[in-house]
C-alpha cells in the first residue's frame, strides 16, 4: 500500500468524517479528524435507511458490525386522507427493500472505530490551504498533512477550494422531522413504511431502533412549503429543541389538515424537544478531488433527502476512497480515481433527487383520484433511467 503512513486531515467528525477515517486507517494511512462540536453528536438526524447490499458491503469491509441494530422494510404503502377512515386510504405500493436504523446508532458504530487520539472534538478548522496541504484551526495554529478530506457537511468550507459555491441551492421547501416511542396499537407499521401524499407535499413514517437499546421508535418526515417567515434569504436548519411556539403550532396545523388522523396524531404527540425543520438544498459539484484535497458526504454532491442517500452516500464515498488509497501509488492518482468514480455518481443522484422533488412536492397530482394502474405509472415515471439503490433487482 504505497500511501501507508501518510497523514490525512479529515475536516468534520460526523458520519462522513468517521467513515472516511475508518477508510483511511484500513488503507494504512494516519487520519486526524477535526470536529468543531464538543462531545457526542447524538442530537443530529434521526432515521436512516440503507439498502441491504450496502450494509453487507460495510460489514464486510469492517466499517460496521453485523449486529448493528436495524429494522427491515419491504415496501412503502402510499395513503391519502379519507373522510371515512382515521388511518387513511391506501392508493398503491412502492417496493422498498431496505434496513432502517438510527443516526445516533450509526454514528456511534463508526466513531468507535476511530481512536481517541485521532478524533479531536471542539477543534474547528478555519481555513484549508491546498498547497502543502495544511489546515488552520480556529486558534490560529497551522498543521500540515499529506492530504485533506472535507467531510464538513452541506455548507462545506473545503468545497469552495474545488470550484463550487460555498452555499448550495435552496429547493424552495422544507422537511419537518421528528421521532417518538413506537406504539403499534396507535401507529400500525410492521415491515412496511407509510407515505401520505397531499397537495404540495408528502409525509413518510417508519420504525427504527432507538439508541442504546432504548426500544423501537417511530420516525417521521413531512415535506411541505416553507412556514411563514422562513425565506431563501435566511433559510437554515433549526435543530431539535429550537422551534418556537409558532413553528410547533405550524407543523401540527399542517399535519392535522393534510394527514389522516392516525398519522397527524404522531406529529402532534412528538415532544417539542424532538421536532426539527430543515430547508431542502442540493448541489452538483465540478470535482470531488483536486490534487490532494478531496470531498466526502454532503460536502461533495448534495442530494435531496428523497433519495434516502445522505449517510449511505457518505459511507459509499469512504469505501471508494479506501479502494483508491489501497491501489494507487500517489495521492494525485488516488484522488483522480476517486473523483472520477464519485463525482459521476453523486451528480447523478442530485438529478434523481430533483426529479423526486418535482414529483412528490412541487407538482403532486391528485393521488386520491388515481387508479392502481395510474399510481404505478406515476411512481415509475420518477424512477425511469434514474439511479435508485432501493429499486429491487
Amino acid at each position: 500500500m504505497p500511501l501507508t503512513d501518510t497523514r490525512v486531515a479529515v475536516v468534520g467528525g460526523s458520519v462522513a468524517g468517521c467513515a472516511v477515517a475508518v477508510a483511511l486507517r484500513n488503507a494504512g494511512c494516519e487520519p486526524t479528524v477535526f470536529e468543531r462540536s464538543r462531545g457526542e453528536l447524538l442530537d443530529r438526524g434521526a432515521g436512516i435507511t440503507m439498502p441491504v447490499p450496502v450494509r453487507d458491503a460495510l460489514v464486510a469491509a469492517g466499517y460496521l458490525d453485523a449486529d448493528l441494530p436495524t429494522i427491515p422494510i419491504t415496501a412503502i404503502d402510499w395513503l391519502v386522507r379519507a373522510p371515512d377512515g382515521d388511518g387513511g386510504r391506501r392508493v398503491g405500493e412502492q417496493p422498498f427493500p431496505a434496513l432502517a436504523t438510527n443516526w445516533a446508532v450509526l454514528w456511534r458504530a463508526l466513531r468507535a472505530r476511530v481512536p481517541e487520539g485521532a478524533y479531536r472534538a471542539g477543534r474547528a478548522v478555519a481555513a484549508v490551504a491546498p498547497d502543502g496541504p495544511a489546515v488552520t484551526l480556529d486558534d490560529g495554529s497551522v498543521e500540515r498533512f499529506d492530504a485533506v478530506v472535507g467531510a464538513d457537511g452541506y455548507r462545506s468550507l473545503v468545497r469552495a477550494l474545488l470550484g463550487s459555491p460555498a452555499e448550495p441551492s435552496y429547493a424552495g421547501y422544507v422537511l419537518w422531522r421528528g421521532d417518538l416511542p413506537q406504539d403499534a396499537s396507535r401507529w400500525p407499521i410492521s415491515d412496511r413504511a407509510v407515505a401520505v401524499g397531499f397537495p404540495r407535499g408528502h409525509a413518510v413514517f417508519y420504525r427504527m431502533p432507538g439508541p442504546a437499546g432504548a426500544g423501537e421508535r417511530l420516525n417521521w418526515g413531512l415535506y411541505a412549503p416553507p412556514p411563514p417567515g422562513l425565506t431563501a434569504e435566511h433559510a437554515m436548519s433549526l435543530p431539535r429543541g429550537s422551534l418556537g411556539d409558532g413553528l410547533v403550532a405550524e407543523v401540527r396545523r399542517l399535519a392535522a389538515e393534510a394527514l389522516p388522523p392516525v398519522w397527524a396524531e404522531a406529529v402532534r404527540a412528538t415532544p417539542r424537544s424532538l421536532l426539527h425543520v430543515q430547508p431542502i438544498y442540493d448541489q452538483t459539484v465540478p470535482a470531488y478531488a483536486d490534487g490532494r484535497v478531496l470531498l466526502a458526504g454532503d460536502a461533495g454532491a448534495l442530494a435531496r433527502p428523497h433519495t434516502g442517500s445522505g449517510a449511505v452516500k457518505a459511507m459509499q464515498d469512504a469505501l471508494a476512497l479506501e479502494r483508491a488509497c489501497r491501489e494507487e501509488d500517489s495521492w494525485e492518482r488516488a484522488a483522480a480515481r476517486y473523483d472520477a468514480e464519485r463525482r459521476t455518481f453523486g451528480n447523478a443522484l442530485v438529478g434523481f433527487g430533483r426529479a423526486l422533488g418535482r414529483q412528490r412536492v412541487e407538482a403532486v397530482p391528485d393521488l386520491a383520484r388515481m387508479s392502481p394502474e395510474g399510481f404505478a405509472a406515476w411512481l415509475n415515471a420518477s424512477l425511469d433511467g434514474q439511479q435508485n439503490p432501493y429499486t429491487p433487482r
